[in-house]
């Protein structure tokens, strides 16, 4: 058998020029095919990670705030002496829990713009989950003191780090402060940029004349979330009665709803890929076959058996297409060490939240799309090659 196995392979060197060109074209596309679905993949995971890293440090995993909260911030205060805030320290999921209050507010800079804003207030702690999002900051003014704005409105109110900027609370009576602006932050989200200003938590607390007890609501930190609903079971067993608590993912549901359309397109272009080389595949074959007739006589009338003969077909084409996918993982691996240092694929920000196009590994994604696309290719090799069989060494030598 080995003498067999020998003259298929002199005689596979001698493949026609067509023959050739098609394996090459195979080759490519496969590589190319398989290129594009890992980047696609790789952008994809950094898009989600990027976007929901950003709305979860702002936002916490969960958002503990009362039942009977109506269209006032100020109409039904949390008690932090009761329910999840007393007794976090009880589950081991949470890594962190933060306090805070809602001031609806009228900011205006030294130019007299006049923008309408949330005042968030928080406490300092707070502050170190979003600092990876501050472009700015001047850590020598005092908190109590300060805000902290978005990149957008400071543009808007005309104003920098260090500028002073009046804020009026329409309370009853009204309220107004004079802060001083601390940093500025960006995430290219309007949801948060357009919307929000961040203080500190005890201004917020004598505006509404609240004792240290009352908050507007509690922001939950989940170690090692993973948007399941068993975090949100536990969180349950340890609140109060009056407490409601809502998974940020409800609260941003447009936006997540957006991140799962992508994640529809990917498998749509996987598909697509998948079944274009298959057909390539096929297409390999099947010429192979056509080609080789004559070679296919020969084995057998030297008495070779149907097993080697499949063998060395599909040897042929598997490892055309093994050669094409480590091609398509080395080249999407280059690309995403390159991408992932330099960031030399730009976005415009204010379409798509970030200035660059992020990428992240996940070799799970990688192994699955590898596997599912070996395991089609090696179904579509071998469908031709039970064409053998219909091919008789009297009818190769007269095709020869």
């Amino acid at each position: 058998m080995n003498l067999l196995t020998r003259i298929y392979e002199l005689n596979n060197k001698d493949s026609s020029f067509i023959s050739s060109l098609i394996k090459k074209i195979a080759l490519i596309s496969i590589s190319l095919g398989l290129f594009s679905v890992i980047v696609s993949s790789f952008i994809l995971d950094g898009f989600k990670n990027e976007i929901k890293n950003k709305i979860y440090s702002f936002s916490g995993h969960y958002d503990i705030s009362s039942y009977s909260n109506g269209l006032s911030f100020k109409n039904s205060p949390l008690n932090l002496n009761d329910g999840v805030n007393l007794n976090y320290k009880e589950l081991e999921i949470i890594e962190s829990i933060h306090p805070y209050i809602l001031n609806s507010a009228l900011f205006q800079g030294d130019k007299r713009n006049i923008e309408g804003v949330i005042f968030k207030g928080v406490d300092k702690t707070f502050i170190n989950k979003i600092e990876s999002f501050i472009d700015v900051y001047n850590d020598n003014i005092d908190f109590s003191e300060s805000i902290l704005i978005s990149k957008d409105l400071s543009k808007k109110l005309y104003v920098d780090v260090n500028d002073n900027v009046t804020i009026f609370f329409p309370n009853d009576p009204p309220v107004f402060r004079r802060l001083k602006v601390k940093g500025i932050f960006s995430t290219g989200l309007e949801e948060i940029d357009n919307l929000v200003a961040f203080g500190d938590i005890q201004l917020s607390r004598k505006i509404y004349q609240w004792n240290q007890e009352n908050a507007s609501g509690i922001h939950v930190f989940i170690k090692n979330y993973n948007e399941d609903l068993t975090s949100l079971d536990k969180l349950k067993t340890i609140s109060s009665y009056d407490e409601y608590i809502q998974s940020t993912k409800s609260k941003y549901v447009q936006i997540f709803d957006w991140l799962t359309l992508l994640d529809k397109n990917v498998i749509v272009f996987f598909i697509i890929v998948v079944i274009v080389a298959c057909f390539n595949m096929l297409s390999i074959v099947f010429i192979i076959i056509m080609e080789k007739t004559s070679l296919i006589g020969t084995l057998k009338s030297f008495g070779a058996r149907k097993k080697l003969i499949y063998s060395l077909f599909f040897k042929t084409a598997f490892n055309l297409s093994i050669k094409g996918i480590i091609i398509g993982n080395i080249l999407s691996l280059v690309f995403y060490f390159i991408q992932n240092e330099y960031k030399i694929i730009k976005l415009n920000k204010t379409i798509y939240y970030l200035d660059f196009v992020p990428v992240d590994l996940n070799i799970i994604n990688i192994l699955s799309i590898n596997i599912i696309l070996i395991a089609m290719i090696i179904i579509s090799i071998y469908l031709p090659i039970f064409f053998l069989d219909r091919i008789r060494v009297i009818n190769s030598i007269k095709f020869s």
